[in-house]
């Protein structure tokens, strides 16, 4: 059989049946500090181990470290639904549609309205407690979520010691 009758035949034969897997929820009965973002991929608020800063969305697409709260107050809003893209997590704020990502530059923002490789997140535990959040870097690297230097704003590096927890909200 050639190429084109390969392809031919291919194309004929009928797709698969979508299977979904069941939805699933945390006990309520849990701590809610310190989950794996596995166990709240929900309304989530990710929050700073050491400060307790949440990392919160303005108006404006910035991003910047603040008091925890659940709902749009001052022109942040800290609320995030934790979904999951090519073996990737994405943080959507559910007020606006936008996904956590970054600048192109090293910023890190909110105002892609889709989930893309520069809003990819990987979360790598730490041994000491907590988690990393990770952003790929073109290809090859992947780069560090850490504060930035004005204590305020969320920026990524190769390195880094800014550690993160997820809370269900």
């Amino acid at each position: 059989m050639g190429f084109d009758t390969a392809r031919d035949a291919a194309s004929t034969t009928s797709s698969p049946t979508a299977h979904f897997t069941p939805a699933t929820s945390v006990n309520d009965d849990d701590d809610i500090h310190d989950h794996s973002p596995h166990q709240v991929c929900t309304v989530t608020m990710l929050g700073m181990v050491r400060t307790g800063q949440a990392i919160s969305r303005r108006g404006d697409g910035q991003i910047t470290l603040g008091p925890p709260h659940d709902t749009y107050l001052a022109g942040t809003n800290t609320q995030w639904l934790c979904v999951e893209s090519n073996n990737h997590f994405g943080f959507q704020n559910p007020q606006t549609g936008c996904y956590l990502g970054h600048d192109g530059k090293e910023r890190m923002h909110a105002a892609a309205t889709s989930l893309r490789g520069w809003e990819f997140i990987a979360a790598r535990p730490h041994p000491k407690g907590g988690y990393q959040l990770l952003s790929p870097y073109w290809s090859n690297y992947m780069k560090l979520f850490v504060v930035g230097d004005d204590g305020k704003s969320l920026v990524r590096r190769m390195h880094g010691t800014t550690l993160f927890e997820f809370k269900k909200i």
